[in-house]
């Protein structure tokens, strides 16, 4: 099964920041304080709305993991840092996705 993640126009674009892709990122650096040495918030934005895609596209939360540390090439977030930004994405961005992470 070849899954397309991407981020998509559903947020994490340019401009300012959405109140909930601010409330996305707080509970992101709750969870892993050090991922600001990884990603930029922009970045972790749009990883976390790759997620919400991912799960649209009916991806396991395991098909889920392994095509995001993919497309991060060479250098991928730690699998913590990972579970994070997909935990707090369907906290956040698609909570009807919140059984994948459960």
């Amino acid at each position: 099964m070849s899954l397309a993640i991407a981020a998509s126009s559903c947020g994490g674009g340019g401009g300012s920041a959405s109140a909930a892709d601010n409330q996305f990122l707080l509970s992101v650096h709750a969870a892993a304080p050090d991922i600001g040495s990884y990603r930029t918030d922009t970045a972790l934005v749009r990883i976390g709305h790759a997620a919400c895609d991912g799960f649209s596209s009916h991806a396991s939360y395991e098909q889920l993991a392994d095509q995001l540390a993919l497309r991060e090439g060479s250098d991928p977030l730690p699998s913590e840092d990972l579970g994070a930004v997909i935990t707090s994405a369907v906290q956040t961005f698609c909570p009807q996705f919140e059984d994948q992470v459960s």
